[in-house]
């Protein structure tokens, strides 16, 4: 999942019932070549953490899935992504889940991982797709038997998204498909997708499909909290609210509060799943409703957006108090993914109150990579993935071949997805599939009896996908 940043940032069955099962895996430490790209007498290694299931797997005719890590503890996303696990005996495959190098517990220098540039110059897409290609040559000649043919489909969501598909662009000998799930890859600076105000313009009309009255709500409440909190009177209010843990003793204690809610608005849209769910937090099914229903109770809009904010802060019940020093997504690396969100994987995000439900906050490119050039004592390169991986006017994946892209009409980062393009995107077998009903990487999750039929079709297409890619036989369709 990707996380704002720039706040402060047989297949009938298997496809439509939730099989009682629980996803489980080996866990397997690899010695990982620390710099891929220079050359040294002893190269320096760390320890990587790969997960792998192969309860399916079969040498003669299976494949392997192979999910693509990204900015979290590599179980955070094998919990969460069961769609490879539900597939895997149809296409007797063997699963793994490898973890990104600087996240969870694959860190190349310990506790100092990030102590200077010396130790995050090693943190880039190009060193962790490395990484990626070495897990798979170890797989084929290590690990799985008789695996040296074995066809490797990559999956990924959102920044993993990017990575499967990424691997299947510069690394097409080893990657034979990539399903790529709500990966805004055009929204980098000078792409297509370069359209700052499009996250929040999805949020808003999430939150009023869900509440005519609740982006009012919303978007009323940042003045009064703003007013509230500069009286000693207005903040004791505020905390009582929102059941602050520590009282709010000034205004810094107040942007707290404003800048984590801007945060967890963003990560309530993309977690609006038809289902109970405890990716980024313990939610009811479609939490932007349930915050919806209580944020337009009573008269008072700080209090009934307080309300609300319980769905996402405390649903069930079991937390005394809200920290504010907490990061409402909970345990994702933030450290790591501030790093790469500064120096290659900018994404322009702005705020506009004429046209969401947010404050105004106008994205400013040279001040963002001059604060963080300071932050990280390091020069960043914005523009390279651009011109390394494709998106030079945003039309340039035409050489690709092999990859379906997903994007949920209920997801912020749809905005920087292929659904924004009206014409072919590559040379061969890209379907570009648009879930209506679908938040963030809706489909790599397992299937629930609560999916929308959007969510099943597009599964569908990617399974029929999957089986041409694997098959070479472009003709091919699985019944579901």
């Amino acid at each position: 999942v990707l996380h704002l940043v720039a706040s402060k940032k047989l297949f009938g069955s298997l496809l439509r019932n939730h099989a009682v099962h629980t996803n489980t895996w080996k866990t397997i430490f690899v010695d990982q070549t620390l710099d891929h790209f220079s050359f040294s007498r002893i190269p320096q290694t760390f320890r990587q953490k790969i997960l792998i299931n192969t309860d399916n797997w079969d040498p003669n005719t299976g494949a392997i899935f192979f999910y693509t890590g990204n900015e979290g503890s590599i179980e955070l996303f094998a919990e969460n992504t069961g769609f490879p696990f539900d597939i895997a005996p149809h296409f007797k495959a063997a699963v793994v889940f490898a973890e990104h190098r600087f996240y969870g517990d694959s860190m190349p220098f310990g506790n100092e991982s990030f102590s200077d540039w010396t130790k995050t110059q090693y943190l880039t897409v190009d060193q962790a797709m490395a990484d990626f290609v070495d897990n798979i040559k170890w797989l084929k000649e290590n690990y799985l038997e008789q695996a040296r043919e074995t066809p490797v489909i990559t999956f990924g969501g959102s920044y993993g998204g990017m990575l499967a598909a990424w691997m299947r662009i510069r690394y097409p000998n080893m990657v034979r498909g990539a399903i790529a799930a709500s990966a805004p890859v055009w929204m980098f600076p000078g792409m297509a997708g370069d359209n700052p105000s499009g996250p929040y313009k999805i949020i808003t009309r999430v939150f009023h499909d869900a509440g005519e009255n609740c982006p009012v709500q919303v978007q009323k409440s940042w003045d009064l909290i703003l007013s509230m909190g500069s009286t000693k009177d207005g903040r004791q209010k505020l905390q009582q609210f929102f059941h602050i843990c520590n009282p709010l003793t000034g205004m810094d204690d107040v942007y707290k509060l404003y800048n984590w809610l801007l945060e967890m608005y963003f990560d309530m849209a993309m977690v609006n799943y038809p289902y109970p769910t405890s990716f980024l937090a313990d939610l009811p099914a479609w939490p932007v409703k349930e915050f919806c229903n209580r944020a337009s109770a009573g008269n008072d809009t700080v209090a009934a957006v307080a309300a609300g904010t319980q769905v996402y802060s405390n649903y069930t019940g079991k937390s005394h108090c809200l920290d504010l020093d907490s990061d409402p997504a909970g345990g994702l690396g933030m450290e790591a993914w501030e790093f790469q969100a500064c120096m290659e994987l900018i994404l322009p995000i702005s705020s506009d109150p004429t046209v969401d439900m947010f404050p105004e906050d106008k994205f400013d490119f040279k001040k963002y990579v001059a604060e963080c050039e300071k932050r990280w004592n390091t020069t960043a390169r914005p523009y390279w993935l651009k011109y390394s991986l494709g998106g030079v006017d945003g039309f340039d994946y035409y050489s690709a071949s092999n990859i379906v892209f997903t994007n949920g009409k209920l997801d912020p980062w749809a905005a920087g997805g292929v659904d924004i393009q009206t014409r072919p995107i590559c040379q061969l077998d890209c379907p570009n599939i648009v879930i209506a009903d679908g938040a963030h990487h809706l489909d790599l999750r397992s299937a629930n009896p609560a999916d929308p039929q959007s969510v099943l079709d597009a599964r569908s297409e990617e399974v029929n996908a999957i089986s041409r890619w694997i098959s070479k036989d472009q003709s091919i369709r699985v019944d579901l």
